[in-house]
């Protein structure tokens, strides 16, 4: 993280700031990116490929798609493991999504990188309108959040900041 010569985030004292890095999956198949923003201690929201794996047990879901498959659902009235989340789109409409937690490897709600997966349909999980994110903005709940140098997010806020890229 740069910094003055007493210490101060040199971002901070020129006004710069931001919630979060967001950014398509393209990025997200680079660790040394990962380890970039983390040395620079900034928050972020990264699309994942569906069908990207990663080390797991044999009996546990090696890929977003596979994780995102353990989630229950039922409908709308009984959504199981999935949360409405309104987002809003440019043009001033907005429409009801489904957000869940899910976990993969490393991933999950109480790790410091968290895998969320955001939908217009949990059941068929269309394939342009499901998003795959990972974040190391903390779930609220997590017991590491309050040792976190980000201030925690909940799905809405996922979603939310995800939903800023300029390509969607």
């Amino acid at each position: 993280m740069p910094r003055d010569l007493h210490g101060r985030d040199i971002r901070q004292a020129q006004g710069f700031g931001c919630r979060a890095v967001v950014a398509d999956c393209a990025y997200s198949v680079s660790d040394d990116w990962y380890l970039a923003l983390r040395e620079a201690n900034l928050a972020y929201v990264v699309a994942l490929k569906p069908h990207r794996g990663t080390w797991a047990p044999a009996d546990q879901p090696h890929t977003p798609i596979e994780a995102t498959h353990s989630l229950t659902w039922r409908d709308a009235r009984r959504p199981g493991d999935w949360t409405p989340v309104d987002r809003h789109f440019r043009d001033g409409h907005t429409e009801t999504w489904w957000a869940a937690e899910a976990r993969l490897g490393g991933y999950g709600p109480d790790s410091p990188c968290r895998l969320v997966v955001a939908t217009t349909d949990p059941a068929s999980l269309p394939e342009k309108a499901t998003w795959y994110l990972t974040t190391n903005l903390p779930h609220p709940d997590a017991p590491h959040h309050a040792a976190s140098p980000h201030p925690p997010a909940d799905l809405a806020e996922i979603v939310r900041l995800c939903g800023l890229r300029p390509w969607i």
